[in-house]
C-alpha cells in the first residue's frame, strides 16, 4: 500500500510539474509574440492545451485513484480493528477455557477425594453391619437363654413348692408319728401293767 501511494503521489507530482512546464512554455510563447517568425500562437498553444487537457486528465485518474486507495486502506484498517477485536475475544475465551480446564481439574481431584472417602465410608458400613448383625445375633441368644432361665426359674419354683408341700406333709407325718408313739408308750405301758 505505501508504495502504491509513492508511485500515485510520484505521479501527481510528474503531472504538475509538466502543467507548470507547459505553463511557462506558454508565457514565453507571449512573450515572444512580436518576433514575425514565429508560427501562429494557435498551433504553438494546440499541442500544449492538448497535453495540459491530458495531465489534468491524468491528474483527476489520480486523485481518484488516490480516493480509492484512501477507501481501501480505511476498509483495510476497519477489517484490522475487527480483527483485532475478534483475537481478543479469542484470547478471552482462551482465557475462559484455561480458568474452565483449571476448575475441571480441582473438581476432578475432588471427586477422587470424595470416591475415597466414600470407599471408607463403605467398608466402615459393612463393619457396621457386620456388627449389628452380631449383635443381633448375641440378642437372640440372650433372648433364648432369658426365655430358657423364665422356665429353669419356673421349674425351681415348682421344685420349691413341691419341697413346702413334702416339708409340710414331713411335719404332719412326725406330728402323726410322735402321737402314735405317744399311743404306743401307752399301750406299752397298759400292757407292761397287765
Amino acid at each position: 500500500q505505501n508504495l502504491e501511494a509513492k508511485k500515485i503521489n510520484d505521479e501527481k507530482k510528474a503531472a504538475l510539474a509538466a502543467q507548470f512546464a507547459a505553463e511557462a512554455t506558454l508565457r514565453r510563447v507571449h512573450a515572444a509574440q512580436k518576433d514575425d517568425d514565429m508560427p501562429p500562437i494557435e498551433a504553438i498553444l494546440a499541442p500544449l492545451e492538448a497535453e495540459l487537457k491530458l495531465a489534468r486528465q491524468e491528474i483527476a485518474k489520480l486523485q481518484d485513484d488516490n480516493r480509492a486507495l484512501d477507501r481501501l486502506t480505511k476498509s483495510k484498517e476497519a477489517a484490522l480493528l475487527e480483527a483485532e477485536r475478534t483475537v481478543q475475544i479469542a484470547l478471552a475465551k482462551a482465557s475462559l477455557v484455561d480458568d474452565l480446564q483449571n476448575k475441571n481439574q480441582e473438581l476432578m481431584k475432588q471427586i477422587e477425594i470424595c470416591q475415597e472417602e466414600n470407599k471408607i465410608l463403605d467398608r466402615m458400613h459393612r463393619q457396621k453391619v457386620a456388627e449389628v448383625e452380631k449383635l443381633t445375633q448375641t440378642v437372640r441368644e440372650l433372648e433364648e437363654a432369658v426365655l430358657a432361665g423364665g422356665a429353669m426359674a419356673n421349674a425351681v419354683r415348682d421344685y420349691q413348692r413341691k419341697v413346702q408341700e413334702m416339708n409340710e406333709e414331713m411335719k404332719t407325718l412326725d406330728r402323726e408319728l410322735a402321737h402314735a408313739k405317744v399311743s404306743a408308750n401307752r399301750v406299752a405301758v397298759v400292757v407292761a401293767n397287765e
